[in-house]
């Protein structure tokens, strides 16, 4: 769908507000339309004015005469990308749809694009839900095979947001079907891992990981080895080492299987669903569950070690966002699974080397005032408990809270958020200072964007650049044994790093980061698709991630991709965001920070508009300080 595509009348005049369009006129130039591509164009372009009900009745019109099935799908994506559909206008679509998916005279590509187009306008409805849950429990497995693969996907989405038994069983007939095996059989298993999320004891999580990782296996085995299945397995089979063995050194082998699964998965998933959509959840599941496995190989590796050489980072970034995963990694405050499987193995890899026990008492007492003490004195406790055979737990201190967060609810915040963005203050302040110079110099050189004057542009700006200072400075200085996912900027020779080794860092990052609201691969920026989007109270950016091996300087990167960056901000900011990852040999070295960041103007041929694209640089092909001469 093109920015600029046209609806005209019948007497060749441009439509270009269907909102306030006469109907007759609408559904004319509809009939005009000459293509299904046409047709799907103005469909998608018309949802932008989905509220208003010449638009809606022009849609379904549209959707009623297509017979062309990839046309369909194209719709159907439009409308799951909307955050809301109008009552009026997903039921009538729902009867369209009903239409095209029941009969099995219809070709199995178009039942299936109807199916998935129903569940789309399902949600919200609960009306049409169990419209649809009774058709489903109606399929039976002499239908088209092709078809019956995508009622497995559907079943599966259904399950998730309404448990039933009788869509378990219909998902295990389904699993003996050869075209919808694979597809079955991997929804089967994600409903047991819902289930380990949700455990209360060690044998039900314990069951239900064991379950999953069976059904994951099946999945993989009738297919030819689908990434989102292999991933799921290799993410369950560390979780069930962990229930089982605890953290043991030999989990740090996983890391590169954890890597490898996750690029192979990002190769083909791309995430097209609004943020509300049911669709998209699965998605969101499979990169926690990873986050929740890479997390526990690394603490794994940590472990290895007879000292914490940087025992902040362990502590705040690894040890508290395990120990508190639920919240950290799944947003859920329950307690339950992921909790369960994270704390047993912290506390025994504590026990068994009490010595940290001095490390997280001297953070205490260097940190007391640090809002995030209450975890870490709660982590201490546990394992002390553990040890001593008695309850020993701190009551959390509401004095930390301090006037930082009354001043956040007087400012409009509730309570829990209050809470939250105080409890990040105080780590966040020692985290600045190191890099705050070189921050008030990339800002002072945006100072003079127009963008800049504005409250919220300037907000995102001004983070996002503390954010990117941040990561340059963690990724100069953290090394492989501290973190081995830095492996990527170490690797030299013939297998030297992609560009989605960088992207899947930097998301990495920014999930656990205060990032702003963002979106990997997000289509529709400038008729393409933005490698990361970031959005803030209304105001949306990019950041365009490449890979270079000849760079000689920042302003050079800019010549040649900064172009790109700014064809995605054509209709809002003018400023954006480079990071490249730099595979020019310096024999080992890296620049100093302060050559890695900077701040590049652009002018697009044909426009008359500067852009500030923040350029900053990852050096990869990089030796430890000990190897360079």
């Amino acid at each position: 769908m093109e920015d600029r595509f046209e609806l005209l009348t019948t007497e060749g005049t441009p439509i270009l507000d269907p909102g306030t369009a006469q109907e007759n006129e609408l559904l004319a130039a509809i009939e005009a339309l000459s293509s299904e591509t046409a047709r799907a164009d103005a469909f998608c372009w018309m949802t932008r004015w989905v509220t208003a009900a010449a638009v809606q009745r022009a849609l379904l019109r549209i959707l009623e005469r297509e017979d062309d099935a990839t046309s369909v799908a194209e719709m159907v994506d439009c409308l799951d990308e909307l955050p809301t559909i109008p009552q009026a206008l997903g039921r009538s679509a729902w009867e369209i749809f009903r239409r095209r998916f029941e009969p099995r005279s219809e070709h199995s590509w178009m039942r299936s694009q109807a199916l998935r187009g129903a569940l789309v306008v399902v949600q919200g409805d609960h009306s049409l839900v169990r419209r649809l849950q009774s058709y489903l429990l109606d399929v039976t497995t002499d239908d088209d095979g092709a078809y019956l693969r995508h009622v497995a996907k559907v079943t599966g989405t259904i399950l998730r947001r309404y448990p039933d038994d009788d869509f378990r069983d219909l998902l295990s007939n389904l699993a003996h079907v050869g075209e919808a095996a694979d597809e079955a059989t991997l929804e089967l298993g994600l409903d047991r891992l819902q289930d380990g999320l949700l455990a209360r004891t060690q044998d039900a999580l314990m069951s239900a990981l064991t379950a999953a990782q069976g059904w994951f296996r099946r999945s993989l085995a009738a297919s030819e080895g689908r990434s989102d299945a292999a991933l799921y397995d290799i993410c369950t089979s560390v979780l069930i080492d962990v229930q089982n063995r605890g953290l043991h050194s030999d989990l740090a082998l996983d890391l590169p299987k954890l890597r490898r699964a996750a690029i192979e998965y990002s190769a083909f998933a791309v995430d097209r669903h609004s943020a509300q959509s049911w669709l998209g959840a699965p998605s969101r599941e499979r990169f926690h569950w990873l986050s929740m496995a890479t997390k526990l190989a690394m603490a794994a590796h940590t472990f290895t070690k007879d000292t914490w050489l940087q025992a902040a980072i362990v502590i705040e970034d690894e040890l508290l966002s395990i120990f508190f995963a639920s919240e950290s990694v799944f947003s859920r405050s329950d307690g339950h699974g992921a909790d369960i499987l994270g704390r047993k193995a912290l506390v025994q890899s504590l026990q068994k080397r009490r010595y940290y026990l001095q490390t997280l008492n001297q953070w205490l007492a260097e940190n007391v005032d640090s809002d995030l003490a209450p975890n870490v004195g709660q982590l201490r406790d546990t394992v002390q408990h553990s040890l001593a055979g008695a309850i020993h737990r701190s009551p959390f201190d509401e004095s930390t809270e301090g006037w930082l967060v009354d001043v956040l609810k007087k400012a409009g915040l509730d309570a829990a958020t209050a809470a939250m963005t105080a409890a990040q203050f105080d780590v966040g302040m020692d985290r600045n200072r190191q890099v705050a110079e070189l921050w008030a110099a990339v800002i002072e050189k945006l100072s003079d964007n127009p963008d800049y004057q504005r409250d919220h542009p300037r907000a995102l700006l001004e983070h996002m650049c503390t954010l990117i200072v941040r990561f340059l400075d963690f990724r100069a200085n953290v090394g492989r044994s501290t973190d081995p996912s830095a492996e990527y900027v170490f690797r030299r020779g013939a297998d030297l790093p992609v560009e989605h080794d960088l992207q899947l860092d930097f998301l990495k990052f920014l999930t656990m980061s205060d990032a702003p609201s963002f979106r990997a691969e997000a289509r529709d920026s400038g008729g393409g698709r933005a490698d990361i989007a970031l959005e803030y109270r209304g105001v949306k950016s990019i950041v365009e991630v490449k890979r270079d091996d000849n760079v000689l300087n920042n302003a050079e990167l800019a010549e040649r991709y900064a172009g790109q960056a700014t064809g995605y901000l054509t209709t809002g900011v003018c400023f954006g965001f480079l990071l490249v990852l730099d595979l020019t040999d310096r024999k080992g070295h890296q620049p100093h920070i302060s050559e890695q960041i900077s701040v590049e103007q652009k002018v697009p041929d044909g426009s008359k508009v500067k852009y500030h694209i923040v350029v900053a640089r990852i050096q990869a092909n990089r030796k430890t300080p000990h190897e360079l001469r």
